[in-house]
C-alpha cells in the first residue's frame, strides 16, 4: 500500500475509532443486524462480512476473526464504518448503480476505473470462470446476462454482479448493483472501496 493512501486509511481509521467509543454498542449491533454480546471483558459485537465472523470487542476497540492472524486495514475501516451509519432500514428489492445512489453520479468514473473495468478485462470472455468464482465466494446465482450473483457483503448490504461477454460487435461489460437502501449503511466513499476490495477477492479467486 502506497504510504500516502496508508497514511489516509490510518486516518480514516483512526476517527472512526474515535466516533464509534462514543455510541452505544448494543444499540449499534441492532441497526446493524450484528450479534451483540456483553462478559467480564466488556461489550462485543459480532458483525459478518462475506460470511465470516468478525470480533469487535469494546471499549478498547480490537478486533479478531477465527483463522485470521490480522484484520487488515482496509476491513476494519469497512467494518466500523457499517457499524456507525447503519439506521436499521430495511432492504427495498429494488437494485441501483452506483450512479443512482445519491450523489454517486460524480463518482463514477472512479468507480468504474476500481470497480466494473478491471472485472471486464479479468472475465469479459470468461463467463463460466466468473459464475464459478462467485459461487466459490458464497455468490447466489441470479440468471440475468451471461453470469450473475448476488454476495451478502454485511447483514444489510448485498451486492449483485452482472457479467456480459464481449464480442465481434459489442465489448464486454460488467456491472455491480446494490440494494437501494445501501446508503443507510455505507458513505459513497465506503461503498466504492468495498466494491473494489469484492471485485479483487472475486479476481484473485480465479488465479488458484
Amino acid at each position: 500500500m502506497e504510504l500516502s493512501k496508508q497514511k489516509n486509511y490510518q486516518q480514516s481509521f483512526d476517527l472512526a475509532c474515535s466516533t464509534i467509543k462514543g455510541m452505544n454498542p448494543e444499540e449499534r449491533a441492532k441497526k446493524a443486524g450484528a450479534d451483540y454480546q456483553r462478559g467480564k471483558d466488556g461489550e462485543k459485537i459480532i458483525v459478518h462480512f462475506f460470511s465470516e465472523p468478525y470480533h469487535i470487542q469494546f471499549p478498547k476497540i480490537e478486533f479478531s476473526s477465527p483463522g485470521k492472524k490480522i484484520v487488515s486495514l482496509v476491513t476494519r475501516i469497512l467494518l466500523l464504518h457499517y457499524l456507525i451509519h447503519a439506521d436499521g432500514s430495511p432492504l427495498t428489492g429494488k437494485w441501483v448503480a452506483y450512479k443512482d445512489i445519491p450523489g454517486g453520479l460524480l463518482y463514477t468514473g472512479v468507480f468504474a476505473r476500481r470497480v466494473t473495468e478491471p472485472l471486464q478485462r479479468k472475465f469479459g470472455s470468461a463467463a463460466e470462470l466468473f459464475q464459478a468464482v462467485g459461487t466459490k465466494s458464497g455468490g447466489e446465482p441470479v440468471g440475468i446476462g451471461d453470469s450473475s450473483f448476488i454476495l451478502k457483503a454485511f447483514p444489510c448490504v448485498l451486492l449483485q454482479y452482472i457479467l456480459w461477454e464481449g464480442d465481434d460487435e459489442f465489448p464486454p461489460s460488467a456491472q455491480l448493483l446494490f440494494d437501494a437502501s445501501v446508503d443507510h449503511y455505507l458513505t459513497l466513499e465506503d461503498i466504492v472501496v468495498l466494491g473494489q476490495v469484492t471485485t479483487g477477492r472475486l479476481i484473485n479467486r480465479a488465479l488458484l
